[in-house]
């Protein structure tokens, strides 16, 4: 099974966290960083790096009922 590393760059935050997971990651995907739910706002992926697939996701605090 393939695993795709992302840094994940949270609002007001300077250095991104790096996730590891066994799928893709796409564009309104509720993930959890340290306890915390986030929804994925955008994905950039970077196919340029040889053996490793992902790339940079950005967040966003999830709104509405219950986060969602």
């Amino acid at each position: 099974m393939p695993e795709f590393t992302w840094d994940v760059q949270l609002p007001g935050e300077d250095l991104p966290h790096r996730v590891t997971t066994e799928y893709a990651l796409s564009e309104g995907e509720q993930i959890t960083i340290d306890g915390v739910p986030w929804l994925v706002e955008r994905v950039e992926t970077d196919e340029a790096l040889p053996g490793e697939v992902g790339g940079l996701v950005h967040v966003v605090e999830p709104r509405g009922p219950n986060g969602l």
